[in-house]
């Protein structure tokens, strides 16, 4: 029989479990916002302009989503005016001129690409509003509708690219408008499946409130997809693309590269753009993306592409 003392120390050590349990649940909930977007990473809300060195010409524009906050961003103007649009979707962290953002552009460039890079609110010089899931969607849509009717770039002529976080902005945004084609790289199948694996511990599938539900939509997104994964991505494991490849819907390409979450198009540079030439290339021309085999394993090396 079970004492009273006992008793008591079992209690005891239920209350703290539970306690030691909740605690993080708690933590997680009050500042899943903040642990999504991060805005002040990479040297804040400060947009640091082109370089003059990468011989770019850039000019900022600024328009209002659909909720009324001011959003900015970055033109890159091709020397063709009538050349397609790339329209950018930045990750969770820093904003349109981090890191290696502007080598990004002056890459894209080089493909005779009018380039147009938004900063969602909350981010760089847009409004300090906070980010959340519904806000920055809107965010996207109103960029696209900015080139459709201030611009009067027809749908073909877009093609939207959104990396990490900014791939399920592009994905979403895919989903509901038309667009010559969509590329992502680095995209995650949800946020609370990445969450799960961050925290098995934790019920963050219950708990998530951003949600990002890549996996859900990518399948009935009908314009071309490609999708880029670095197999040794150590922030979204590559294993989250090969979901998002089996579960899209044709014309779609995968490729597998070499580097980080965030420099595959430099550690891997002739293979990653040459597949994005090439994806561009046949939208230009009218035609679907090919399809590729299914992706490797995500241990196996990236497979050769000629």
């Amino acid at each position: 029989m079970m004492t009273r003392t006992v008793r008591r120390t079992f209690a005891a050590v239920a209350v703290l479990a539970g306690v030691g349990y909740a605690t993080p649940m708690v933590y997680l909930k009050a500042n899943e916002k903040r642990m999504v977007f991060q805005p002040d990473a990479f040297g804040g809300r400060v947009v640091v302009p082109l370089p003059d060195s990468l011989g770019l010409a850039s000019s900022r524009v600024a328009f209002t989503s659909g909720d009324g906050a001011k959003i900015t961003g970055w033109i890159v103007p091709a020397a063709d005016s009538d050349a397609p649009w790339l329209l950018y979707l930045h990750g969770n962290a820093g904003n349109i001129s981090t890191s290696a953002l502007p080598q990004f552009y002056k890459r894209w460039h080089a493909l005779s690409l009018n380039i147009l890079a938004i900063d969602y609110r909350g981010y760089g010089e847009s409004e300090s509003r906070a980010p959340d899931e519904q806000g920055i969607y809107a965010d996207a849509r109103a960029a696209y509708d900015w080139l459709r009717t201030v611009r009067a770039v027809p749908p073909d002529k877009i093609v939207i690219y959104g990396h990490s976080l900014g791939a399920g902005v592009a994905t979403e945004l895919a989903l509901h408008v038309p667009a010559a084609g969509l590329i992502i790289e680095g995209a995650f199948s949800s946020i609370p499946d990445l969450g799960g694996e961050l925290y098995p511990y934790l019920p963050v599938r219950w708990l998530a409130s951003q949600r990002f539900a890549n996996l859900d939509k990518i399948g009935r997104v009908a314009m071309p997809k490609l999708i880029l994964h670095a197999t040794d991505d150590s922030i979204v494991p590559f294993a989250h693309s090969q979901r998002l490849y089996a579960a899209a819907s044709a014309p779609k390409e995968m490729v597998a590269l070499k580097g980080g979450h965030m420099n595959a198009f430099l550690e891997d540079s002739a293979k990653f753009w040459g597949h994005v030439g090439a994806f561009v290339a046949r939208l230009r021309e009218g035609g679907p993306a090919g399809e590729s085999p299914a992706p490797p394993p995500a241990e196996s090396p990236p497979p050769h592409t000629p």
